[in-house]
């Protein structure tokens, strides 16, 4: 059995200090590369960002797309310094992207995220519409076990820490690495939207208003690169 095709990426803005390890993890996965195609969406990077992602493309068995789409941002780029509006526009471009390909999966992978390699095969075996596969949130925090997983408690979304580590669970909410079917983005038109706890939230609330279900398994667990 041909197993899906897979498009991955991101918008990529100031990663130079962890793109070839986060790449290095993208070609290591435990999937065939004629199944996979990239796409990287490079934004006000001042850094070597564009140069890593080019030297990436040319030696790439798989297609790898490179967008320019340049915000204007003078803000940082690090961690609690996001645009939010902007990082809305940058991802929708991703789905567009994404539906412009003959890909059947997306799978949203953070550039500051380096994921295992059997992660991708893992997902896709599930089927499930989007979910996404464990994430620390919390490395600048200390250690409070703070992950990629929320419930809605009112009108806050408030970060899971109790819960099974064997396999798929539904969640209100995820983000950071996460697999997402065609048909989610395609017939059913979910897109992401600005809300005031990150844009994820906006895509997750789309999805869920929509009947779609948002998973995690919590049996693979990702490293994120949170401080340089």
């Amino acid at each position: 059995m041909e197993l899906d095709q897979v498009l991955i990426g991101c918008p990529v803005r100031d990663r130079g200090w962890v793109l070839p390890r986060y790449l290095e993890c993208l070609s290591g996965l435990d999937y065939p590369q004629n199944r996979i195609e990239y796409a990287f969406i490079v934004n006000d990077s001042t850094d070597d960002t564009l140069a890593i992602l080019q030297e990436f493309a040319r030696w790439s068995t798989s297609p790898v797309h490179i967008i320019l789409k340049n915000m204007g941002n003078r803000h940082s780029s690090s961690r609690g310094a996001y645009n939010i509006s902007n990082l809305v526009v940058l991802r929708n471009l991703l789905l567009q992207i994404f539906l412009e390909t003959e890909c059947s999966s997306l799978f949203s992978v953070d550039s500051d995220i380096l994921i295992t390699p059997e992660s991708l095969k893992e997902l896709v075996k599930l089927n499930l519409p989007v979910v996404s596969m464990l994430v620390r949130n919390d490395h600048h925090l200390g250690e409070l076990g703070y992950y990629n997983i929320m419930r809605l408690q009112g009108d806050h979304y408030r970060p899971l820490q109790d819960f099974p580590r064997s396999g798929p669970i539904p969640v209100d909410c995820t983000g950071a690495v996460y697999l997402i079917q065609r048909w989610v983005i395609e017939q059913s038109e979910v897109r992401y939207h600005p809300h005031r706890q990150g844009e994820d939230v906006g895509f997750c609330e789309d999805a869920r208003s929509k009947g779609i279900g948002i998973w995690c398994h919590t049996g693979l667990e990702s490293t994120h690169v949170m401080i340089k």
